[in-house]
């Protein structure tokens, strides 16, 4: 195994989680730890605004966009030693760390702001501005996905696929901007996330809101997004003693259900099925 690999492993056993974080990608932490101070403000402040959207908090969207966020960065932070050494000095090192920073900047401003006014931030097209400001919300969304794409190219370019760990890093990277990506795109360009039911969120899955008695695009999204946590996880927990070359093939049968189950919820969502 390579090196540098080998000191990012270790690393993860001996180091405190949040000092590994730091010191693998300090902006990004920096960025992670910003969007968890904006979780608990819009936690803090709901419990005095008693204002709602869709039959909930008008701080539930920015907590749940800053929680999000939070874990996104976090994730790109612990990949980051995987991408070629001293590649963030370079200037596509730098353009990719500050695209992300920006996108997610801009959108949580302009999502704070409008639960401030009482406003819907998504699917809301009731002025010029609006509609301006969501489609460019959308383009700073699939930014975000696609640094993750960049990553996981340059990952597997990098080190190849004959490390289980790191192929599931890079198949999950680009799974997060195929799926994640793909799935947002069409539950951005519809008027709204629910497909028959009830169309209000008071009645969802707890914290996530899903619908409980309709189809919900969100789910297809939410697993997308997360494919990026989910198949690492699956590779670190492999048994020591299982060949490299069955560990890949795990890898890359995991990465190929998590594809077909992800789709499944979107076929359910799209037919009007509740996820549960």
């Amino acid at each position: 195994m390579n090196a540098d690999l080998t000191l990012s492993h270790t690393s993860m056993r001996r180091l405190p989680i949040f000092r590994a974080l730091a010191d693998r990608h300090a902006m990004w932490w920096r960025a992670a730890l910003a969007s968890l101070a904006l979780l608990m403000f819009c936690a803090g402040i709901s419990l005095f605004d008693e204002r709602t959207i869709n039959g909930i908090s008008v701080w539930s969207k920015p907590f749940k966009f800053s929680l999000s966020l939070a874990v996104y960065f976090a994730t790109l932070a612990w990949f980051a030693p995987l991408m070629p050494n001293g590649y963030f000095q370079t200037r596509k090192g730098r353009l990719l760390t500050w695209i992300a920073i920006g996108c997610a900047l801009f959108e949580m401003v302009y999502i704070v702001l409008q639960a401030s006014r009482g406003e819907a931030s998504h699917f809301n097209l009731t002025t010029p501005f609006y509609s301006v400001m969501y489609s460019l919300m959308g383009a700073g969304a699939v930014m975000l996905v696609t640094v993750c794409l960049w990553m996981g190219v340059v990952i597997l370019r990098e080190h190849g696929t004959r490390d289980p760990f790191v192929l599931a890093v890079g198949l999950g990277l680009i799974l997060t901007f195929v799926l994640g990506g793909g799935f947002g795109g069409y539950l951005g360009s519809h008027m709204g996330h629910w497909v028959g039911g009830t169309q209000s969120d008071a009645n969802g899955l707890w914290l996530l809101r899903w619908s409980r008695d309709g189809g919900d695009l969100r789910v297809a999204h939410f697993f997308g997004m997360h494919a990026m946590q989910v198949l690492p996880v699956i590779a670190a927990m492999l048994p020591a003693t299982l060949s490299r070359r069955r560990a890949i093939g795990v890898v890359v049968g995991a990465a190929g259900v998590y594809a077909i189950a992800t789709t499944f919820t979107f076929v359910q969502a799209v037919l009007g099925v509740s996820f549960i």
